[in-house]
Protein backbone atom coordinates (compact mmCIF):
# COMPACT_ATOMS: atom_id res chain seq x y z
CA UNK A 1 0.00 0.00 0.00
CA UNK A 2 1.02 3.46 -0.49
CA UNK A 3 0.75 6.45 0.79
CA UNK A 4 0.62 9.59 -1.00
CA UNK A 5 2.33 13.33 0.57
CA UNK A 6 1.45 15.39 1.61
CA UNK A 7 -1.00 14.11 3.86
CA UNK A 8 -1.66 16.26 7.03
CA UNK A 9 -3.03 15.28 9.84
CA UNK A 10 -6.74 15.94 9.79
CA UNK A 11 -7.16 16.03 6.12
CA UNK A 12 -11.11 15.21 6.77
CA UNK A 13 -11.61 18.30 8.56
CA UNK A 14 -10.74 20.31 5.69
CA UNK A 15 -12.86 22.14 3.54
CA UNK A 16 -10.99 20.62 0.53
CA UNK A 17 -10.95 16.99 1.32
CA UNK A 18 -13.52 14.58 -0.52
CA UNK A 19 -15.61 13.75 2.69
CA UNK A 20 -16.65 17.31 3.76
CA UNK A 21 -17.33 18.13 -0.15
CA UNK A 22 -19.51 15.39 -0.38
CA UNK A 23 -21.41 16.54 2.93
CA UNK A 24 -21.64 19.77 2.19
CA UNK A 25 -23.01 19.02 -0.85
CA UNK A 26 -25.59 16.66 0.29
CA UNK A 27 -26.69 19.12 3.12
CA UNK A 28 -27.27 21.86 0.72
CA UNK A 29 -29.53 18.93 -1.12
CA UNK A 30 -31.22 17.67 1.57
CA UNK A 31 -31.77 21.67 2.64
CA UNK A 32 -33.35 22.25 -0.97
CA UNK A 33 -36.02 19.49 -0.34
CA UNK A 34 -36.66 20.37 2.50
CA UNK A 35 -37.80 23.98 1.36
CA UNK A 36 -39.06 22.75 -1.41
CA UNK A 37 -41.55 20.79 0.80
CA UNK A 38 -42.62 23.05 3.05
CA UNK A 39 -43.14 25.61 0.09
CA UNK A 40 -45.75 22.98 -1.26
CA UNK A 41 -47.13 21.97 1.91
CA UNK A 42 -48.07 25.53 2.55
CA UNK A 43 -49.02 27.11 -0.64
CA UNK A 44 -50.81 23.93 -2.18
CA UNK A 45 -51.95 22.59 1.34
CA UNK A 46 -50.81 18.87 1.02
CA UNK A 47 -49.73 16.20 3.28
CA UNK A 48 -46.32 15.51 4.37
CA UNK A 49 -45.48 12.80 2.12
CA UNK A 50 -46.98 14.79 -0.72
CA UNK A 51 -44.94 17.81 -0.16
CA UNK A 52 -41.97 15.54 -0.61
CA UNK A 53 -43.39 13.46 -3.44
CA UNK A 54 -43.81 17.48 -5.08
CA UNK A 55 -40.56 18.55 -4.38
CA UNK A 56 -38.55 15.58 -5.65
CA UNK A 57 -40.27 15.32 -8.52
CA UNK A 58 -39.82 19.07 -9.77
CA UNK A 59 -36.09 19.23 -8.84
CA UNK A 60 -35.24 16.09 -10.59
CA UNK A 61 -37.42 17.35 -13.78
CA UNK A 62 -39.59 13.63 -13.56
CA UNK A 63 -42.82 15.85 -13.48
CA UNK A 64 -45.23 12.45 -13.51
CA UNK A 65 -48.38 14.60 -12.13
CA UNK A 66 -49.13 17.47 -10.14
CA UNK A 67 -50.68 17.74 -6.58
CA UNK A 68 -52.78 19.59 -5.07
CA UNK A 69 -53.67 23.68 -5.79
CA UNK A 70 -52.21 25.12 -8.59
CA UNK A 71 -52.19 28.71 -8.67
CA UNK A 72 -50.43 31.74 -9.04
CA UNK A 73 -47.89 31.35 -5.98
CA UNK A 74 -47.79 27.77 -6.78
CA UNK A 75 -47.03 28.73 -10.09
CA UNK A 76 -44.17 31.30 -8.99
CA UNK A 77 -42.63 29.20 -6.54
CA UNK A 78 -42.27 26.29 -8.45
CA UNK A 79 -40.36 28.46 -11.27
CA UNK A 80 -38.13 29.99 -8.58
CA UNK A 81 -37.29 26.41 -6.78
CA UNK A 82 -36.18 25.14 -10.13
CA UNK A 83 -33.77 27.95 -10.69
CA UNK A 84 -32.55 27.50 -6.99
CA UNK A 85 -32.59 23.78 -6.43
CA UNK A 86 -31.50 22.58 -9.97
CA UNK A 87 -28.39 24.10 -9.42
CA UNK A 88 -27.78 23.14 -6.44
CA UNK A 89 -29.12 19.25 -7.31
CA UNK A 90 -26.06 19.00 -9.88
CA UNK A 91 -23.53 20.69 -7.79
CA UNK A 92 -24.32 17.78 -5.20
CA UNK A 93 -24.63 15.29 -8.14
CA UNK A 94 -21.50 15.96 -10.26
CA UNK A 95 -19.21 16.45 -6.87
CA UNK A 96 -20.78 12.62 -5.87
CA UNK A 97 -19.49 11.66 -10.03
CA UNK A 98 -16.25 12.93 -9.38
CA UNK A 99 -15.51 11.54 -5.75
CA UNK A 100 -16.94 7.69 -8.01
CA UNK A 101 -15.02 8.21 -10.94
CA UNK A 102 -11.69 10.23 -10.12
CA UNK A 103 -10.59 8.06 -7.40
CA UNK A 104 -10.99 10.43 -4.64
CA UNK A 105 -12.87 9.22 -2.42
CA UNK A 106 -11.39 5.29 -2.91
CA UNK A 107 -8.25 7.24 -2.31
CA UNK A 108 -9.20 8.96 0.50
CA UNK A 109 -10.97 6.21 2.26
CA UNK A 110 -7.52 4.14 1.30
CA UNK A 111 -5.37 6.40 3.00
CA UNK A 112 -7.55 6.56 6.16
CA UNK A 113 -7.20 3.11 6.25
CA UNK A 114 -3.61 3.48 6.02
CA UNK A 115 -3.50 5.91 8.99
CA UNK A 116 -4.95 3.52 11.19
CA UNK A 117 -2.76 1.10 10.46
CA UNK A 118 0.59 3.46 11.32
CA UNK A 119 -1.14 4.49 14.61
CA UNK A 120 -1.50 0.57 15.54
CA UNK A 121 2.04 0.00 14.98
CA UNK A 122 4.17 -0.84 17.69
CA UNK A 123 8.03 -1.87 18.38
CA UNK A 124 8.37 -1.86 14.47
CA UNK A 125 11.57 -0.40 12.59
CA UNK A 126 11.61 2.59 10.36
CA UNK A 127 13.36 2.55 7.10
CA UNK A 128 14.74 5.69 5.37
CA UNK A 129 15.47 5.36 1.84
CA UNK A 130 13.80 2.70 -0.52
CA UNK A 131 17.13 2.62 -2.78
CA UNK A 132 19.71 -0.87 -3.20
CA UNK A 133 20.40 -0.58 0.55
CA UNK A 134 16.89 -0.06 2.22
CA UNK A 135 15.37 -2.31 -0.63
CA UNK A 136 17.48 -5.12 0.81
CA UNK A 137 17.01 -3.74 4.98
CA UNK A 138 12.84 -3.85 4.33
CA UNK A 139 13.48 -7.36 2.54
CA UNK A 140 15.56 -9.20 5.51
CA UNK A 141 12.98 -7.39 8.57
CA UNK A 142 10.47 -8.58 5.78
CA UNK A 143 11.57 -12.14 6.10
CA UNK A 144 12.19 -11.79 9.40
CA UNK A 145 8.38 -11.10 10.58
CA UNK A 146 9.16 -7.70 11.66
CA UNK A 147 7.23 -4.86 11.18
CA UNK A 148 8.34 -2.11 9.20
CA UNK A 149 7.71 1.22 7.37
CA UNK A 150 9.83 2.77 4.58
CA UNK A 151 9.81 6.62 3.91
CA UNK A 152 11.38 7.38 0.30
CA UNK A 153 10.90 10.88 -1.17
CA UNK A 154 11.04 9.21 -4.60
CA UNK A 155 7.30 8.58 -5.42
CA UNK A 156 8.23 6.11 -8.14
CA UNK A 157 9.91 3.63 -5.55
CA UNK A 158 8.31 0.91 -3.95
CA UNK A 159 6.43 -0.38 -6.73
CA UNK A 160 8.23 -3.90 -6.25
CA UNK A 161 5.55 -7.03 -5.57
CA UNK A 162 7.50 -7.97 -2.81
CA UNK A 163 6.49 -4.98 -0.89
CA UNK A 164 2.88 -5.28 -1.74
CA UNK A 165 0.63 -3.75 0.70
CA UNK A 166 3.31 -2.78 2.97
CA UNK A 167 3.88 0.56 4.46
CA UNK A 168 5.51 2.94 2.28
CA UNK A 169 4.92 6.75 2.74
CA UNK A 170 6.49 9.45 0.20
CA UNK A 171 7.93 12.09 1.35
CA UNK A 172 11.39 14.07 3.23
CA UNK A 173 12.69 11.32 6.01
CA UNK A 174 14.11 14.67 7.72
CA UNK A 175 11.14 16.32 8.54
CA UNK A 176 9.54 15.87 12.10
CA UNK A 177 6.34 15.14 10.88
CA UNK A 178 6.83 12.35 8.50
CA UNK A 179 8.73 10.48 11.43
CA UNK A 180 5.70 11.19 13.65
CA UNK A 181 3.23 9.91 11.45
CA UNK A 182 5.87 6.54 10.74
CA UNK A 183 5.55 5.97 14.40
CA UNK A 184 8.90 7.33 15.72
CA UNK A 185 7.62 7.64 19.39
CA UNK A 186 6.75 3.98 19.05
CA UNK A 187 9.48 2.39 17.02
CA UNK A 188 12.25 -0.02 18.17
CA UNK A 189 14.73 1.25 15.72
CA UNK A 190 15.90 3.22 12.73
CA UNK A 191 17.84 2.78 9.70
CA UNK A 192 18.71 5.46 7.71
CA UNK A 193 20.22 4.10 4.29
CA UNK A 194 19.57 7.74 1.86
CA UNK A 195 22.06 8.70 -0.94
CA UNK A 196 24.51 10.97 0.89
CA UNK A 197 25.75 11.10 4.23
CA UNK A 198 25.00 14.85 4.45
CA UNK A 199 21.05 13.57 4.56
CA UNK A 200 21.61 10.44 6.78
CA UNK A 201 23.40 13.03 8.96
CA UNK A 202 20.37 15.25 9.39
CA UNK A 203 17.93 12.29 9.83
CA UNK A 204 19.93 10.89 12.83
CA UNK A 205 19.98 14.63 13.93
CA UNK A 206 16.04 14.84 13.59
CA UNK A 207 15.49 11.48 15.05
CA UNK A 208 17.61 12.30 18.65
CA UNK A 209 15.95 15.37 18.57
CA UNK A 210 12.92 13.49 19.33
CA UNK A 211 13.72 10.51 20.47
CA UNK A 212 17.35 10.47 22.03
CA UNK A 213 16.79 7.28 23.16
CA UNK A 214 15.90 5.38 19.56
CA UNK A 215 19.09 3.13 18.09
CA UNK A 216 20.00 4.38 14.78
CA UNK A 217 21.65 2.50 12.09
CA UNK A 218 23.42 4.94 9.40
CA UNK A 219 25.05 4.54 5.90
CA UNK A 220 28.48 5.79 5.11
CA UNK A 221 28.81 6.25 1.78
CA UNK A 222 31.98 7.34 1.83
CA UNK A 223 35.20 6.40 3.65
CA UNK A 224 35.42 9.12 6.89
CA UNK A 225 32.10 10.39 7.21
CA UNK A 226 32.10 7.79 9.99
CA UNK A 227 32.81 10.54 12.69
CA UNK A 228 29.97 12.79 11.27
CA UNK A 229 27.49 10.48 11.81
CA UNK A 230 28.74 9.28 15.09
CA UNK A 231 28.71 13.21 16.62
CA UNK A 232 25.25 13.58 14.89
CA UNK A 233 24.06 10.00 17.34
CA UNK A 234 24.10 7.23 15.15
CA UNK A 235 24.17 4.12 17.12
CA UNK A 236 25.96 2.04 14.46
CA UNK A 237 27.29 3.18 10.88
CA UNK A 238 27.77 0.77 7.84
CA UNK A 239 29.86 1.29 4.91
CA UNK A 240 28.72 -1.08 2.35
CA UNK A 241 32.33 -0.80 0.41
CA UNK A 242 33.84 -1.14 3.42
CA UNK A 243 31.77 -4.75 4.65
CA UNK A 244 32.05 -5.43 0.66
CA UNK A 245 35.30 -5.89 0.55
CA UNK A 246 36.01 -7.27 3.91
CA UNK A 247 33.55 -10.22 2.59
CA UNK A 248 35.21 -10.49 -0.35
CA UNK A 249 38.75 -11.12 1.31
CA UNK A 250 37.19 -13.35 4.05
CA UNK A 251 35.54 -15.58 1.22
CA UNK A 252 39.33 -15.79 -0.65
CA UNK A 253 41.32 -16.56 2.75
CA UNK A 254 38.30 -18.23 5.07
CA UNK A 255 35.88 -19.38 3.30
CA UNK A 256 35.07 -22.05 5.86
CA UNK A 257 34.49 -19.22 8.41
CA UNK A 258 32.44 -16.66 6.15
CA UNK A 259 30.03 -19.98 5.32
CA UNK A 260 29.65 -20.61 9.18
CA UNK A 261 28.32 -16.56 9.64
CA UNK A 262 26.51 -17.34 6.78
CA UNK A 263 24.47 -19.98 8.27
CA UNK A 264 23.94 -18.37 11.66
CA UNK A 265 22.62 -15.29 10.17
CA UNK A 266 20.31 -16.53 7.49
CA UNK A 267 16.85 -16.02 8.54
CA UNK A 268 16.02 -19.30 6.52
CA UNK A 269 18.41 -21.43 8.83
CA UNK A 270 15.81 -22.78 11.93
CA UNK A 271 18.49 -25.04 12.68
CA UNK A 272 20.69 -22.27 14.53
CA UNK A 273 20.33 -18.93 15.60
CA UNK A 274 22.43 -16.04 17.30
CA UNK A 275 20.69 -13.87 19.64
CA UNK A 276 21.47 -11.43 22.03
CA UNK A 277 19.13 -11.52 25.43
CA UNK A 278 19.27 -8.91 28.12
CA UNK A 279 19.31 -10.31 31.96
CA UNK A 280 15.66 -8.62 33.91
CA UNK A 281 16.22 -8.43 37.44
CA UNK A 282 13.86 -10.83 38.21
CA UNK A 283 15.79 -13.36 36.37
CA UNK A 284 16.78 -17.10 37.99
CA UNK A 285 20.43 -16.00 36.61
CA UNK A 286 21.03 -13.06 37.85
CA UNK A 287 23.61 -14.27 41.08
CA UNK A 288 24.65 -17.58 39.90
CA UNK A 289 27.31 -18.18 37.97
CA UNK A 290 27.94 -19.63 34.47
CA UNK A 291 28.28 -23.11 35.80
CA UNK A 292 25.70 -22.84 38.41
CA UNK A 293 23.63 -21.84 35.59
CA UNK A 294 24.45 -23.97 33.48
CA UNK A 295 24.04 -27.14 36.14
CA UNK A 296 20.65 -26.04 36.84
CA UNK A 297 19.30 -24.82 33.72
CA UNK A 298 20.82 -26.88 30.65
CA UNK A 299 18.75 -24.52 28.08
CA UNK A 300 20.49 -26.37 24.93
CA UNK A 301 22.10 -22.59 24.16
CA UNK A 302 25.52 -21.94 23.81
CA UNK A 303 27.58 -19.26 25.71
CA UNK A 304 29.47 -17.48 23.03
CA UNK A 305 29.80 -14.12 24.82
CA UNK A 306 29.04 -11.95 27.85
CA UNK A 307 28.50 -8.09 28.09
CA UNK A 308 28.22 -6.94 31.58
CA UNK A 309 26.86 -3.09 32.26
CA UNK A 310 29.30 -0.85 30.65
CA UNK A 311 32.03 -3.31 29.89
CA UNK A 312 33.36 -4.98 26.35
CA UNK A 313 32.14 -8.08 25.40
CA UNK A 314 33.79 -10.75 26.99
CA UNK A 315 33.86 -13.86 24.30
CA UNK A 316 34.07 -17.66 25.55
CA UNK A 317 33.59 -16.25 29.36
CA UNK A 318 34.84 -18.99 32.08
CA UNK A 319 32.76 -20.85 34.84
CA UNK A 320 33.01 -18.91 37.27
CA UNK A 321 31.82 -15.76 35.45
CA UNK A 322 28.70 -14.49 37.67
CA UNK A 323 25.60 -12.86 35.96
CA UNK A 324 24.84 -9.51 36.84
CA UNK A 325 21.29 -7.40 36.36
CA UNK A 326 21.40 -6.01 32.81
CA UNK A 327 24.00 -7.89 31.34
CA UNK A 328 23.93 -9.02 27.70
CA UNK A 329 24.10 -12.43 26.45
CA UNK A 330 25.47 -13.50 23.37
CA UNK A 331 24.17 -17.29 22.73
CA UNK A 332 24.12 -19.32 19.93
CA UNK A 333 21.69 -22.67 19.46
CA UNK A 334 18.14 -23.87 17.85
CA UNK A 335 15.89 -21.45 18.02
CA UNK A 336 13.74 -23.96 20.92
CA UNK A 337 16.79 -22.93 23.39
CA UNK A 338 17.32 -19.47 22.84
CA UNK A 339 13.74 -19.05 23.30
CA UNK A 340 13.49 -20.76 26.62
CA UNK A 341 16.66 -19.02 27.20
CA UNK A 342 15.44 -15.75 26.92
CA UNK A 343 12.11 -16.57 28.89
CA UNK A 344 14.50 -17.67 31.63
CA UNK A 345 16.44 -14.12 31.30
CA UNK A 346 12.99 -12.28 31.16
CA UNK A 347 11.73 -13.68 34.52
CA UNK A 348 8.96 -15.72 35.90
CA UNK A 349 6.54 -12.99 34.68
CA UNK A 350 7.44 -13.81 31.16
CA UNK A 351 7.51 -17.46 31.57
CA UNK A 352 3.36 -17.74 32.52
Amino acid sequence: MRVNVPFPHGRDRGADGPLPRLRYALALLAAVILAGALGYHFLSRLSALDSFYMAITTLFTVGFRELGEVNAHTKLFTIFYLIVGLGVATYAISNLTALLLEGDLRGYLMERRMQKRLDDLRDHVIVCGFGKMGFQAAWELKKADIPFVIIEQDDTKGRSPRFSGELILYGNAMDDLMLERAGIRRARGLITALTTDADNVLVTLTVKQIRPDLPVVARSAKLGTERQLRAAGANHIVSPYEIGGRRMVGLLLKPEMMRFFDIVLQQEQLELGLERITLAPASALVGQTLREAHRRYATGALLVGLVHPGAALRFNPSGDELFQVGDELLVMGPAEALATLARLASGPEAQE
